[in-house]
């Protein structure tokens, strides 16, 4: 049986199935029992970790209805710990692969901005009576990990790193320029370089700050950072060895 096809079934939508792999509930144990901080709610914990892994199922849904757009197939996807896998085969054409890699990270960039303003602008007043409060308030702080896990989801995704959309996105607007195997290479360079970034930040030996966002990575110890970034120094290495094996360097559009 594929790895990928181990775990439990959240249903088929658009003709997708979702599949929630059994190492995300491995994950979420851990998360909500063994590291969890003390000071912070059970419930809480459990609101984020839903919170997040839906958003990243609406971004992997941007990725595979793009693809559908674009007159590819898309039929599957998978979270698990390390987020969420789209399996999309666009046509092999540049710019169908470069839409349907933008329209995940474009679903982030269009709920930010929307989590944002109910965060520090919200529209709606507070209920008097104590029950609409205590809901109100929690509708409120929803949006506010909402406005935070959809700023760092796209930003950590426009890493230039393979497997992430940062990569991908590099690849594929090479590959207009300059045809697809010398687009691999050079994307596989630099997402090997990348990779070995993440990997330091992981360890918390660097930290890089970007106040503008108020996004940090780094600073601490991060296993899982340093995990992703591993992953990505192998997959974007095997993207440079594989451009070794494709021949002819026509532009291909």
């Amino acid at each position: 049986m594929n790895f990928f096809n181990q775990g439990l079934p959240l249903g088929r939508w658009f003709r997708i199935t979702v599949v929630i792999h059994w190492t995300f509930l491995l994950y979420a144990a851990n998360e909500l029992f063994l590291a969890r901080d003390p000071n912070i709610p059970l419930w809480f914990d459990a609101f984020y970790i839903t919170l997040l892994f839906g958003t990243v199922l609406l971004h992997e849904f941007g990725h595979a209805l793009s693809c559908r757009a674009v007159g590819g197939e898309a039929y599957h996807i998978v979270l698990w710990p390390l987020g969420g896998i789209a399996f999309v085969q666009p046509p092999m054409k540049a710019w169908a692969w470069l839409v349907t890699t933008v329209c995940g990270p474009l679903v982030n960039a269009l709920l930010w901005p929307i989590f944002w303003y109910l965060t520090f602008h919200w529209p709606f007043g507070v209920p008097h009576d104590p029950n609409g409060a205590y809901v109100c308030m929690i509708v409120r702080a929803g949006c506010g990990l909402l406005y935070s896990i959809n700023r760092g989801l796209l930003l950590f995704n426009l890493i230039p790193a393979y497997p992430m959309d940062g990569g991908r996105m590099l690849q594929e607007v090479l590959w207009l320029i300059v045809g697809y195997a010398r687009s691999m290479k050079i994307a596989g360079m630099v997402g090997t370089v990348a990779g070995g970034g993440l990997i330091v930040l992981g360890l918390g030996l660097y930290t890089i700050r970007i106040p503008a966002v108020n996004f940090t990575l780094g600073a601490r110890l991060d296993p899982l950072l340093a995990v992703i970034g591993l992953l990505c120094v192998m997959q974007s290495f095997a993207i440079y060895q594989r451009a070794n094996q494709v021949q002819g360097w026509q532009r291909n559009p």
